[in-house]
């Protein structure tokens, strides 16, 4: 399918340019888009942090709030839709941060994820929520774009939106940079950095939000294997510093801070996926969970269980044998076995690299670009 060549698009996103698995998926797209002969502006507040190049389009800056930070989201919200208004745009594509959109993308299902890691209703009054909640009050899109049946499932059942309007478009995975074939090259290399000797080394992967991701329960899961399994392994925990301090604490509490690595998120994760033995990703739920395919397209067995979005790719007899919660239990019994077991380790990598290989960046745009060409591209 084509689209009609030189049309303005807007790209809306308030993070655009930042470290992160929809930022990826936004500058892929955009540089499809240019090599298409459009003209592409990615509207953020963070565009200049050197992570929008010129091959992706321009970059629009919408400025911060000085002031009354509650209120970020809003006052992006507002100044995005008056530049989207006065540019009269052909195409835009919005990503959950702005109010009105030829095709919205969603990537997280707020209320859900704060009811299921906290037991409340979330209040949405000032976040991010409140933003989400008036462009499905106001009906601000012709179609949704869902990254996972659990968000297709949620929005469908919270606002009443028709199933037909959610396609289910998974993200992809950069295939030149998620590469099993890299191993080799950055094993040692990252191994040596972190001190792991020959231990078998457990990791998180995660942009953030610790408690969203259960660090807490993976925590308790390896504090409690046994003493000669710990002793032959390592915890590595990537992502970003701040809210990492409970956690540390739980640690030491646990008496396994010995046994822990941290390390601030970066640029290029594939290399510490490299150094993995086994990838776990505990969350409590996740819309979809980017590392998770990408630690399989590396060729690292995952740890999870159903809540995550991204096990929709495993063929169905893999993911029901997943647990259908990060139970602790579930999770210790599973790293208990797969710590000391490298031929099941093998086993599983083998199965998770087959199950994603063909769920590539451009795999992801193609279906995107199907779905803008059917509502105004």
């Amino acid at each position: 399918m084509s689209t009609t060549p030189g049309k303005r698009i807007a790209i809306v996103f308030r993070g655009i340019g930042d470290i992160g698995g929809t930022n990826n998926t936004i500058a892929d797209h955009a540089r499809h888009f240019r090599r298409l002969g459009h003209a592409v502006d990615l509207i953020g507040e963070k565009v200049d942090r050197g992570g929008v190049t010129p091959d992706m389009g321009r970059a629009v800056k919408i400025g911060r709030l000085p002031l009354f930070k509650r209120h970020k989201w809003r006052w992006f919200a507002a100044r995005a839709q008056r530049v989207v208004d006065a540019a009269g745009y052909e195409f835009v594509a919005g990503h959950g941060h702005h109010y009105r959109q030829h095709v919205l993308s969603m990537h997280n299902c707020l209320h859900l994820a704060h009811e299921i890691t906290h037991g409340t209703a979330l209040d949405p009054r000032g976040t991010l929520a409140e933003i989400h909640d008036r462009i499905f009050a106001e009906d601000g899109f012709a179609a949704c774009i869902c990254n996972s049946k659990l968000m297709q499932d949620d929005l469908a059942r919270r606002y009443g939106v028709a199933r037909e309007r959610l396609p289910i478009i998974h993200p992809g995975y950069r295939p030149e940079q998620f590469d099993r074939a890299d191993r080799a090259r950055h094993r040692d290399a990252v191994r040596a950095e972190l001190d792991c000797g020959d231990a078998v080394l457990v990791g998180l992967v995660t942009s953030g939000d610790y408690r969203k991701r259960g660090l807490d329960l993976l925590l308790e899961a390896y504090a409690g294997l046994p003493a000669a399994v710990r002793e032959r392994s390592l915890l590595l925990v990537l992502g970003k510093q701040a809210g990492a301090g409970p956690f540390l604490a739980q640690a030491r509490a646990l008496g396994i801070a010995d046994r822990l690595r941290l390390v601030k998120h970066t640029r290029a994760p594939e290399r510490y996926f490299h150094a993995l033995d086994i990838c776990v990703h505990p969350a409590r739920v996740e819309e979809f969970g980017q590392s998770v395919q990408e630690a399989m397209a590396c060729g690292v067995p995952v740890v999870t269980s159903r809540r995550v979005g991204a096990t929709e790719l495993l063929p169905a007899d893999l993911r029901e044998a997943l647990p259908e919660t990060p139970d602790v239990e579930a999770l210790r019994a599973l790293l208990a076995q797969w710590i000391v077991d490298p031929a099941r380790r093998a086993d599983v990598a083998q199965a998770g690299l087959a199950a994603v290989a063909g769920n590539t960046e451009r795999a992801n745009f193609e279906a995107t670009r199907r779905v803008y060409a059917a509502h105004g591209l």
